[in-house]
């Protein structure tokens, strides 16, 4: 059953960043669904911004138009998009600074609380959007990640990355402290218990737990500590060296 057509704004849950996916399911001519009960007007302009390039995806609604902020210049690929503030009609016939990708009438052939599915009806034949509402952030982890990355002197578009670099850091502190505690401690060694313990720590903190068993590892089998690398050139006398010179004149 589709439900009556409703302003997109205003189910934002308070105190939270809300995203919309966006994924094209037809595009191209052929059969118009809902082309005979149009729900309005549609435009589709590329534009640039301090932002980047982007699509704004205008839908005609009542005295105004909403619609969403497509990050990329497709449609295509799933992007992810924000919604817009309402805009003026006028935006239906007037370009401004952007550049008009498509313009006709559309339709939602499903639609709920959560997003649905859209027809656009425009010069480049029928497109079938799937628009579908995703929880961002809620406001205070946003705050918190942005005063992190100023902290670092990182910008947002490294803020990704960083998140999956300090990840992947604390998953090998981690597997190295636990695999040097079940060779030191065997059946004593209490694995989800030290995983439960490491989850509440900082990097640092979790390196320097992880430190402790470094060294109880290098009391246990000296002389090379397993906290760095053994050193080839030495003066220990023991053929060492000696013996990579003739690996090398062979």
């Amino acid at each position: 059953m589709i439900e009556a057509p409703t302003n997109l704004r205003g189910i934002e849950n308070e105190g939270e960043s809300m995203f919309w996916k966006i994924v094209c399911e037809k595009n191209g001519e052929g059969d118009r669904p809902g082309g005979e009960h149009p729900d309005g007007r549609f435009v589709l302009h590329r534009h640039n911004d301090e932002d980047g390039p982007h699509l704004d995806l205008r839908l005609e609604h009542d005295a105004y138009l909403s619609g969403w902020r497509i990050d990329g210049v497709s449609l295509e690929g799933g992007p992810w998009a924000t919604e817009k503030a309402p805009h003026p009609v006028h935006w239906l016939d007037f370009d401004g600074d952007a550049v008009r990708q498509d313009a006709g009438t559309y339709a939602w052939l499903e639609r709920g609380r959560n997003g649905g599915v859209l027809a656009l009806h425009g010069g480049n034949g029928t497109r079938l959007l799937r628009v579908t509402r995703t929880e961002g952030l809620p406001v205070g982890v946003a705050r918190a990640v942005c005063e992190a990355l100023a902290d670092i002197k990182i910008s947002g578009e490294d803020a990704g990355q960083l998140i999956r670099d300090g990840a992947t850091a604390r998953r090998l502190a981690v597997e190295r402290l636990c695999g040097l505690g079940r060779e030191l401690d065997g059946t004593a060694f209490d694995e989800s218990v030290w995983r439960k313990t490491l989850r509440a720590l900082t990097l640092p903190e979790i390196h320097g737990q992880l430190r402790t068993f470094e060294v109880r590892f290098d009391q246990k089998y000296p002389p090379a500590p397993t906290s760095r690398p053994e050193t080839l050139w030495n003066d220990g006398g023991d053929g060492r060296q000696e013996a990579a010179l003739a690996i090398l004149r062979d």
